[in-house]
């Protein structure tokens, strides 16, 4: 296990295109592109790990634009960008505040929409949650937890000064704060912690391009089936979490990981798979998701 490894590419080398009967050979999800195979990954101090399976757990854009690389970016990845783009990101606030200001009544839960025309507009909603309300060890005797959090994207912090973000992060935190006056009154004078991240957290502790909270549709979708699964078009390189099948948040993410272990202990004959019908499945679904 290498802690912070800093992976900056993911090395592929082209494989046989006709197997020993002259019949052509396919990816592992039964695509029909030009065979590349993933043999490893290449750290940012040079170290080369070598590997027959290699998982991803970053981005769609992240893994193939910034690992793969443009010029080996399978068909099926392109018709990705063009079925989803890129959701925003987020501006969290974790606050610590004094007990007395949240009524013993309040809710966990919170959902704060001023006007609907700025609902889906950048910091138009306000989510709120308290996990102290329901466990109060979280926080100190006389204490609550609150995080609040709000769509925003990576554009409006860029091109700063340090001295700059940090006086816009605290402008912004200070607006959001008088918006929960309403939910809260005197929330701003309770406040004894703040912390504030922005899309630009987002991006450098998460390393997701743009900071970005994953993929979402930018038309409509032929159902779930527009999401691709955790094989990929090449070979021996899988992705997991909220690129893949069933998308966005802790337990579609919790059940893609199930997923691609499952997928991975198949296809290197640690459980027991049936490889006809998988790639005919897989055939299919790809016909029908790159086509819609």
């Amino acid at each position: 296990v290498v802690y912070k490894a800093n992976v900056k590419q993911i090395i592929t080398e082209e494989t046989n295109s006709s197997s020993s009967n002259g019949s052509s050979s396919s990816s592992s999800n039964g695509s029909s592109e030009p065979s590349i195979r993933a043999t490893g990954v290449r750290l940012a101090d040079g170290r080369v790990f070598r590997g027959k399976t290699v998982i991803s757990n970053a981005t769609r854009w992240d893994t193939f634009e910034g690992m793969v690389g443009e010029a080996q970016m399978p068909e099926s990845e392109k018709l990705f960008r063009k079925r989803y783009k890129k959701s925003p990101s987020f501006l969290s606030i974790h606050m610590g505040v004094k007990a007395d200001v949240l009524p013993p009544d309040t809710d966990v839960h919170h959902i704060l929409v001023e006007t609907w025309e700025q609902m889906e507009k950048a910091r138009g909603t306000l989510f709120v949650s308290m996990p102290s309300l329901l466990d109060p060890s979280l926080a100190p005797p006389g204490r609550h937890i609150i995080h609040a959090f709000t769509p925003d994207w990576i554009d409006a912090w860029q091109g700063m000064s340090p001295e700059q973000y940090e006086a816009q992060k605290e402008a912004v935190a200070d607006e959001v704060c008088s918006r929960l006056e309403a939910l809260f009154p005197g929330l701003t004078a309770a406040i004894e912690f703040r912390e504030v991240g922005t899309p630009r957290t987002h991006r450098r502790y998460l390393s997701r391009e743009d900071g970005t909270y994953g993929p979402i549709p930018s038309r409509r979708p032929l159902g779930m089936l527009s999401m691709p699964f955790n094989s990929t078009s090449v070979q021996g390189l899988y992705c997991v979490g909220d690129s893949t099948f069933p998308g966005q948040g802790v337990n579609a993410v919790v059940f893609s990981g199930f997923g691609c272990a499952h997928r991975v202990a198949v296809d290197i004959g640690l459980e027991p798979g049936w490889p006809a019908v998988d790639k005919a499945y897989a055939s299919l679904l790809n016909f029908v998701r790159d086509r819609s």
